[in-house]
């Protein structure tokens, strides 16, 4: 009787720790994740003063108007580490301006200075753009490597967690003579 109650404890044990991992897991996965992929910013821009008067709807080159930069420019750590990356600039229906013919982007100090040309021309008539990027919030972890080994942690810990469970309900097993 008192080896059934250790059978019976241990696959308590078994079970719970199999359901404290399933949710353990996925919160660890979670706050890896949190640091080691980038955000996404989504800005638009309305550009009536930068448009010249003649209404063919050119951007007047060189006029500060004509510039604009993004919320999350990079500070401190993240201007050499980790500059601006993936920028799409996008008129109002979604379609993708060219870099260094339609503008230009600084992707360390986040500069948008649009340019005048045949494509911003033909692209512009509601003045709006937008612009999206990748950037590193505050938490980012910079480190390549250190970034690989966070995101391996969750699948150890994943592994670890079912050897433990794998192992007790195997000892359950053993005791209860399922198995030799």
């Amino acid at each position: 009787m008192a080896q059934n109650m250790g059978v019976g404890m241990k696959l308590v044990l078994a079970f719970v720790t199999l359901i404290i991992a399933v949710v353990l897991v996925s919160t660890v996965a979670t706050e890896a994740l949190d640091k080691t992929v980038k955000d996404v910013a989504q800005e638009t821009d309305t550009w009536t003063l930068a448009i010249k008067a003649t209404g063919d709807h050119q951007f007047m080159e060189n006029d500060s108007r004509s510039n604009t930069t993004v919320t999350n420019v990079p500070t401190s750590w993240k201007v050499l580490d980790c500059p601006l990356s993936n920028v799409i600039v996008a008129n109002s229906s979604g379609d993708a301006f060219t870099v260094t013919t339609d503008y230009t982007f600084n992707t360390v100090t986040g500069e948008l200075a649009m340019q005048n040309s045949t494509g911003t021309e033909n692209n512009l008539y509601t003045n709006v753009t937008t612009t999206t990027y990748s950037y590193c919030a505050d938490n980012y972890l910079n480190l390549s490597w250190g970034r690989t080994i966070l995101n391996m942690i969750a699948g150890f810990f994943a592994l670890a967690i079912l050897a433990v469970s794998l192992g007790l309900f195997y000892s359950v097993a053993k005791d209860t003579g399922i198995i030799n």
